[in-house]
Formats: C-alpha cells, sequence, structure tokens
C-alpha cells in the first residue's frame, strides 16, 4: 500500500464512523421500548438493555475519528491547518470515546422504567464526565468547520470553504434552538449530531479527493 494510499484510508474512515453514527442510532430510535425522541438525547441510547450497542458505535466511532484527523492532517501537509484539525478533530474523537465510557443519566422515562418525571441527575461524576464528553466532541467539531472552512478560502476552494463556516455556525445554533425549546431537544441533538457527521464525510471525502 502507497502512502497516498494509507492517507486515503485515514480518510475514509471518518466516513465510516458517520455512517456507522447514523445506521445504528437511527434504527435503536424506533427499536428501544420508551425512547422518544422529542424528549430524550440519542446518547441516552447507552443505558438499559442493549444499552451496549450505542456504547460500541460511540467507542468505534471515536476511534475511527482518530484516524481520519490524522489522514486530514497528511492531506493538509501539516502547516497551521493540518495541526489545528489534528488537535480539534483529535478532541472530537476523545469526547465521543469518552461518551462511551461515561453515561449519560436516566430520566424522563427512560430507559423503560424510569418514572417519566424524573429529571436526569447530573450530580454523579459519570454522568457530569459524559456532559464533559458532548461538551469537548461539539466544541472540537464546531472549531474544526471554522478552522478547516478558513484554510479552503484562503486555499481559494470555495464551495468547502463557506459550506464549512456554514456548518460551524449551524451546529451551535442547532443546540440553541433545542436548548429553548423552540424544537424538541432530542430532535435538535440528533439534527446536529448527524449534520456533523455530514460534514465530516463531505469533507475527508474531498480532501481524499484533491489529496
Amino acid at each position: 500500500m502507497t502512502d497516498t494510499d494509507m492517507g486515503r484510508w485515514l480518510l475514509f474512515a471518518g466516513v465510516a464512523a458517520g455512517l456507522l453514527f447514523f445506521i445504528v442510532p437511527t434504527i435503536e430510535i424506533f427499536r428501544r421500548p420508551a425512547f422518544d425522541i422529542g424528549r430524550h438525547a440519542i446518547s441516552m441510547l447507552s443505558l438499559g438493555e442493549g444499552g451496549w450497542k450505542m456504547k460500541a458505535v460511540f467507542i468505534v466511532s471515536g476511534l475511527l475519528t482518530f484516524a481520519c484527523a490524522a489522514g486530514m492532517f497528511r492531506a493538509l501537509g501539516g502547516g497551521w491547518a493540518g495541526y489545528a484539525v489534528l488537535l480539534l478533530i483529535g478532541a472530537h474523537g476523545v469526547g465521543l470515546v469518552m461518551a462511551g465510557i461515561y453515561d449519560a443519566p436516566a430520566g424522563l422515562g427512560f430507559p423503560a422504567g424510569t418514572p417519566l418525571d424524573q429529571q436526569p441527575d447530573m450530580t454523579a461524576r459519570a454522568t457530569v464526565l459524559h456532559s464533559v464528553a458532548f461538551m469537548l466532541a461539539y466544541a472540537g467539531l464546531v472549531l474544526a468547520c471554522f478552522a478547516l472552512g478558513t484554510h479552503f478560502l484562503l486555499t481559494e476552494q470555495l464551495v468547502p470553504g463557506v459550506g464549512s463556516l456554514v456548518v460551524g455556525l449551524a451546529l451551535p445554533a442547532i443546540i440553541g434552538i433545542g436548548m429553548a425549546s423552540v424544537i424538541p431537544p432530542g430532535i435538535a441533538f440528533y439534527w446536529g449530531g448527524m449534520l456533523g457527521w455530514l460534514w465530516v464525510g463531505a469533507t475527508a471525502l474531498h480532501l481524499a479527493k484533491v489529496g
């Protein structure tokens, strides 16, 4: 395998991570008893019977994201953009792995048997670390959008540049409107997560093509 081929396979790991994170949770949303995407974040699928599947998705997709970060670094040839994306996409991967290790808190009727009026309790160490994992993963992804968007514009790659900046603005906006209950929070988290993975996959494919 040539060095170029290796770089492309590392980039394709990001596409694989996105597909894994889309397919498994989307199936589990409809399969798991008592789960309501309008009220429950998809990370809560790690709880209860069968929760190991979502734990595995977090951890495996996080490891694949590390590989993708290395592929992006190679494709960018180092430089400020390469190091920025290695750090930021790497942080996204760390957050995903952490989210697979430390569960979200039970509440709002999930997993099955949990009282509907029970609010998620964030006092336990594991659930606090889950929140840290979410913030690390999301912040790394958003900042990576801005870093690569700037790089693409400076190198006259208009479409991926503008697209990256738009996604970087859209991701926190989606979470914000969910937290403000403009749309159901669970749906906002789902849309935000899938938009992020769409950007990772599209960016990886773009770098594989131009690299």
